[in-house]
């Protein structure tokens, strides 16, 4: 599914470039940006074995039912149905990267609930999107990083700066990193890691250079709520702020909807409550920051997050 031209004369696969000229020269944390939450999951093996984030409980349930038990962790672990390329193509910026290595192949793979498709590849593909987009800037976000010990952060960070090279905008203060400063300098990956492996690598930015403050709800308006007392919160000139419009499942919402999956069930009845709330940041001053939520295909988010900067 491509939606890349969901909103007329803001196209998505270049909706930076085309921002007004006032836009292209404010830190980039003021500009009003749409990610993804869990970004790869789209990549999910449902034949997989458990990743590491799932508490042992979930894990011995799994080992006990076997098949059926990956299935049920799948329908509630996928997150995105697009593709990197199609979420690129969509207009989304930000992505939430959770990742493990694999004790089996010990290749570095997307995880959430269950293993996903191996990290170097699917950087790679972003990397030809950008090669055509060179006005186009991607903040990856390196949030939930298991089973790495040091010489792992070291190969993974190492790889990362081979495939995007001299795109990687290194550590700089907040209040010069605009748009058009990235143009000028040919700058295109913003990249927050959370683990001190970085701490001396001016190439990558801490974990705490984000806020991203998180309800751990099934409940709409609880989550709407906890949203609007965080809307002073977002105007730290020295670190970006995300905007979490998630819901998350708990094991009697599974239970109860046991055929169901995070979609059918959460997602899709959030996503309209959620966009309104977007929507209606204009007019309560709270109009900038990452904005991301599930299947972000859904009720038109992606243009309604873009169309915060105009």
């Amino acid at each position: 599914m491509d939606v890349s031209d969901t909103q007329p004369g803001k196209c998505g696969k270049d909706w930076m470039s085309q921002l007004p000229r006032h836009l292209q020269t404010v830190p980039l944390n003021k500009l009003a940006i749409p990610g993804s939450h869990n970004s790869f999951s789209y990549s999910l093996d449902p034949l997989s074995q458990v990743a590491p984030d799932q508490p042992r409980e979930i894990q011995a349930v799994v080992h006990m039912f076997g098949a059926p038990g990956r299935d049920v962790i799948h329908r509630w672990s996928v997150t995105q149905t697009l593709t990197v390329e199609q979420q690129l193509n969509s207009g989304i910026r930000y992505f939430d990267i959770r990742i493990s290595r694999h004790t089996g192949s010990g290749k570095v793979c997307f995880i959430h609930g269950l293993h996903g498709a191996d990290v170097i590849p699917c950087l790679e593909d972003m990397k030809k999107f950008l090669s055509n987009h060179p006005k186009e800037i991607v903040i990856l976000d390196f949030n939930h990083l298991y089973e790495m010990e040091a010489g792992h952060h070291a190969s993974l960070l190492q790889a990362i700066t081979e495939i995007f090279g001299n795109k990687i905008c290194p550590f700089l203060n907040m209040e010069c990193l605009s748009l058009e400063m990235l143009w000028e300098s040919e700058l295109q990956v913003i990249i927050l890691y959370h683990n001190e492996a970085v701490s001396e690598n001016p190439f990558f930015w801490s974990g705490s250079f984000i806020k991203s403050p998180y309800t751990n709800s099934t409940d709409i308006s609880h989550l709407l709520s906890f949203l609007d007392k965080h809307k002073k919160e977002n105007d730290d000139p020295e670190r970006f702020f995300c905007w979490q419009g998630i819901l998350t499942p708990c094991a009697q919402t599974i239970i109860s909807h046991f055929s169901g999956s995070l979609k059918d069930v959460l997602a899709s009845k959030l996503a309209p409550f959620f966009v309104t709330w977007v929507k209606n940041g204009k007019s309560i001053n709270c109009k900038h920051g990452i904005f991301i939520m599930d299947f972000v295909e859904m009720a038109d988010f992606i243009s309604c997050v873009i169309d915060l900067n105009y």
